[in-house]
């Protein structure tokens, strides 16, 4: 597969679900968020993509193999984390703080 098309075919989807949930959730989109939410998806290919690049690189004894998939591995991680920080964000209840004379 192309990282191109694997890139804009993640970019599609991915933004395409925080966008409508977004909108189910707030009524409205935050296109700071969902810009943040596209660099981390191209983040997330490139990062697959350089992890299957040092496997090839691997098979023909290229020394610098593990860290091809050592930068590719941290940057898939990375990723995750980021996308999965974005949308417990998104989907997070608002909880508005009391005063602690109210309560006595």
């Amino acid at each position: 597969m192309n990282q191109a098309i694997a890139i804009l075919a993640c970019i599609f989807f991915v933004g395409l679900i925080y966008f409508v949930c977004s909108h189910i959730k707030h009524g409205t989109c935050d296109m700071g968020r969902l810009f943040n939410l596209v660099v981390v998806v191209i983040s997330f290919v490139t990062g697959t993509f350089l992890c299957i690049h040092a496997i090839e690189l691997a098979k023909v004894s290229h020394p610098d193999a593990a860290w091809v998939g050592v930068a590719g591995f941290i940057l898939t991680v990375f990723s995750v984390q980021q996308a999965i920080n974005m949308f417990r964000e998104l989907f997070a209840k608002k909880v508005t703080p009391t005063k602690l004379g109210d309560s006595l």
